[in-house]
């Protein structure tokens, strides 16, 4: 029971953070979480790391200067575009 008790509280004073929802977080931890994340969902079969490259092709992981000036984060997504196709994808929607 004790054991327990110092495991909660060294999570809550260590003072982690999850940068996947930090605003304008960058760098390679951030987009291998991220990463992480969408993989374990099993979203996408297989993608070979391709949001990971996307990712560092773009913008280095978000380390280059414009990643936020000149929208689309980190994989500099936009929304033009996207919002009128998703309608289409009824797949998408089988996946979630």
């Amino acid at each position: 029971m004790i054991v327990l008790l110092v495991l909660a509280l060294f999570g809550v004073v260590d003072g982690s953070v999850d940068l996947t929802v930090t605003e304008k977080a960058t760098g390679r931890a951030v987009v291998d979480a991220v990463v992480d994340i969408i993989t374990q969902s099993c979203v996408f079969d297989n993608d070979r790391l391709m949001l990971r490259r996307i990712a560092y092709a773009e913008t280095r992981d978000g380390e280059a200067s414009y990643t936020f000036t000149r929208g689309g984060g980190i994989w500099q997504v936009c929304d033009i575009g996207q919002t009128g196709n998703v309608e289409n994808l009824w797949w998408v929607r089988t996946l979630l």
